[in-house]
């Protein structure tokens, strides 16, 4: 009889320790369970924000559009690396609107040009100088390297499976290829080089600072005074005039058009456009030639671009 209520309470305490167990499971299962749900829908809620924000933007390029061809000169928008802000949907659009005649064509530039460019990207002078006659040599008809440069024989030494176009860039994602271009360097260079302008001299006006510190006899004050000035006369209403130390350069009428929805803070997304006004063989007045969707610029909403906002 005693062997037996041992046993009992034996047998008591073992399923006491299993329920124990399988509680402790359960409650482990359950909250693994919750974290996930938790998890999926704040991954599905960000989509669905990114999702927003991208078509918000897309909206913004399409309204950019709309206003560079406003046949109101009054309302119409300026093309001077020009910011504006827009509200829709409850959220700000900010859309960059610049002339590609204030890019670089890597097709046109001299080397010189090429050079000043890098350097003023905080490219070292050796890797600037190398880069600058690779893209020549890209570019150029004969199989002759520059002194620095690369021919196929460079880029046969370097395993690649390619050699230089030896004619000009079809696109600015080409640079990508030159010989000693790295992803760092490209992502710092892509919006501030073209293949669509037909110019070789800048025009000031839509210029980029990086891209006004490769004109001849410029020093950082008198481009920073200039840009100061360039932005004060947007946002006045007034006409923007080229400085009074360089008058080269015209507009393209081709455009790069940035627009970057934001739907909270942190959540934004970013489309880039290049347009060309004129009639496209679909009847429009416009085409575009080329369309990146999270296009790797800094934010328009970053601190430094409030003062530049045209209202």
């Amino acid at each position: 009889m005693g062997y037996l209520l041992i046993l009992i309470k034996v047998n008591k305490g073992l399923a006491l320790i299993v329920v124990l167990w399988v509680i402790t499971l359960l409650t482990i299962m359950a909250s693994s369970f919750a974290l996930t749900i938790q998890r999926e829908t704040a991954i599905i809620g960000g989509l669905k924000e990114a999702a927003q924000a991208a078509a918000l933007a897309e909206g913004g390029i399409n309204f950019g559009i709309l206003m560079l061809l406003n046949t109101d000169t009054e309302k119409r928008w300026q093309a001077n690396s020009s910011l504006y802000e827009i509200q829709f949907a409850g959220s700000r659009i900010r859309i960059l609107i610049a002339d590609e005649s204030g890019k670089v064509n890597v097709n046109l530039a001299s080397k010189e040009q090429l050079q000043q460019l890098f350097e003023s990207l905080a490219v070292e002078e050796p890797s600037a100088d190398s880069l600058s006659d690779a893209i020549i040599d890209w570019r150029d008809k004969n199989e002759s390297p520059e002194i620095n440069g690369a021919e196929q024989s460079q880029y046969e030494s370097a395993d690649l499976k390619y050699s230089p176009r030896n004619d000009q860039f079809k696109s600015v994602e080409e640079v990508q290829m030159v010989l000693g271009m790295t992803a760092e360097i490209y992502k710092q260079l892509e919006a501030k080089i073209s293949v669509y302008t037909r110019n070789k001299k800048i025009n000031p006006m839509t210029a980029s600072r990086e891209v006004l510190l490769t004109l001849p006899d410029v020093n950082k004050e008198m481009v920073d005074e200039y840009l100061l000035q360039r932005a004060e006369n947007e946002r006045n209403g007034e006409k923007v005039v080229k400085p009074d130390w360089y008058s080269g350069g015209s507009n393209s009428e081709v455009y790069m058009i940035v627009a970057e929805a934001m739907i909270a803070e942190g959540i934004s997304e970013k489309i880039m456009a290049i347009m060309k006004r004129g009639k496209a063989n679909n009847g429009l007045p416009f085409e575009i030639l080329k369309w990146v969707e999270d296009y790797p610029v800094s934010s328009l909403f970053s601190p430094g671009n409030d003062e530049r906002v045209i209202n």
